[in-house]
């Protein structure tokens, strides 16, 4: 029972060492990992309280090695969890069924029929105020074809498919505008 509470005692003195020594450079580590200011904090909290409850000075890790890597687990921890929290946010509340099975019901974030048609027709029309080959260039370059295949399969050189790409987006920038 000494060994232990000498191990706590020292694992103690070990933190506060280590949190006056290098807040600084833990923090700045916090800050380059996590979603702001104030998750930094909290992960760098957090570290120190996993530091106290999980450190053994015996297994012969470099104290502020260990107290990094768990700090940058802290830290990517809470910005999975923000990004969960948030994208759950949105869903209703699951409930239960008389059968006593879980239904949940998660709304769509994609747009109705209606709204998806105009958006086709306002992309139709701004489509259709640029010349075809720009039309061609743009579809195989947004399809992810880089310029020397676009001009491969087109027969044409690579200064024409540059030309149409860049003539083309000047294009639906010019019709997006007037709009």
């Amino acid at each position: 029972m000494k060994a232990a509470n000498r191990t706590e005692s020292e694992v103690r003195d070990l933190a506060v060492a280590l949190y006056r020594d290098h807040r600084d450079y833990l923090l700045a580590i916090a800050r380059r990992h996590a979603a702001g200011e104030r998750h930094a904090e909290e992960a760098l909290q957090e570290a120190f309280i996993s530091f106290l409850r999980a450190f053994d000075p015996g297994q012969g890790a470099p104290p502020i090695a260990w107290l990094t890597t768990t700090l940058k687990r802290e830290c990517w921890r809470k910005k999975r969890k923000e990004h969960f929290d948030r994208k759950s946010s949105h869903e209703p509340e699951c409930q239960w069924e008389e059968s006593g099975s879980l239904v949940e019901s998660i709304p769509s974030q994609a747009p109705g029929p209606e709204q998806r048609v105009l958006e086709c027709d306002e992309a139709r029309r701004r489509l259709a105020a640029i010349k075809p080959d720009q039309r061609t260039a743009l579809g195989f370059f947004a399809a992810g074809f880089s310029y020397k295949e676009i001009a491969t399969r087109r027969g044409w050189t690579y200064t024409k498919v540059d030309r149409c790409v860049r003539r083309g987006r000047a294009g639906l920038r010019a019709v997006q505008a007037m709009a």
